[in-house]
């Protein structure tokens, strides 16, 4: 890891994550690198913001995968405390007993599997996406000294995966890409968010009220929601409105 100093962690990630041309090369790889820094599992996750009750999660790494079937079975990205972080800051943050303190049965599944002892790293792509890089080993905790010490590697390592992995995933490329909607059905979702009827909508752009209707139906379609109500939810969530 010598080398990292030398080149700058940000360039010495990117540089060893060119030579893998799948998932699989790509987890040897990382997994290489990070077994020098003591960590025995990696997952980089992602969280989609919709559907708010269960959200889809990809992941990828060596995290048991007992564990992640788990994980995925019991839904626990909607309580994980590592993805609410994410969802605010793109500080690393250090696991603990506290900061698991009201999921204890992801928190013993977790340990369970030899999860014990991690971090995570949030990081975000240009369209404001979150992904979220975790660390962890069986043994030996992380003080303070060492979290300090392993902030920029996280950091460097994050933003390099995130940008191999989806150069490689079809899902993550589908995932990461923005919903483009016309200027019509931008006017149209704003003004239903404002609690406007379509009746209302057409007399203040000028159209019949069928047009604002087949309008919203383009907007349901892109977004993937069900009604209207959904749509603009799921808007304002994405940040289109």
């Amino acid at each position: 890891m010598e080398l990292g100093q030398l080149l700058g962690w940000d360039a010495y990630f990117y540089s060893i994550f060119a030579q893998a041309m799948n998932m699989e090369e790509f987890t040897v790889v990382a997994l290489r690198a990070l077994r020098e820094l003591r960590f025995d599992f990696f997952a980089y996750g992602m969280c989609s913001v919709t559907p708010f009750m269960r959200p889809k999660t990809y992941m990828y790494g060596n995290y048991p995968e007992h564990w992640l079937q788990r994980y995925q079975a019991a839904n626990y990205a909607l309580i994980d405390p590592t993805v609410k972080h994410s969802k605010v800051s793109s500080a690393p943050i250090l696991w603990s007993n506290e900061l698991f303190r009201n999921c204890p049965d992801l928190w013993s599944e977790a340990n369970d599997s030899s999860l014990c002892h991690g971090l995570a790293q949030p990081s975000f792509n240009t369209q404001g996406r979150v992904g979220v890089l975790s660390l962890a080993r069986k043994d030996n905790a992380i003080s303070l000294q060492e979290f300090e010490a392993l902030k920029p590697v996280t950091k460097a390592f994050a933003a390099a995966a995130l940008e191999k992995i989806s150069a490689l995933e079809t899902d993550v490329r589908a995932f990461n890409t923005d919903v483009e909607f016309s200027e019509r059905e931008c006017d149209v979702l704003r003004w239903t968010a404002d609690g406007k009827t379509s009746e209302e909508i057409g007399v203040i752009m000028g159209v019949c009220t069928d047009t604002v209707n087949y309008h919203h139906r383009n907007i349901q379609r892109k977004i993937g929601a069900s009604n209207r109500v959904q749509a603009v939810s799921y808007a304002v969530a994405l940040g289109y409105i």
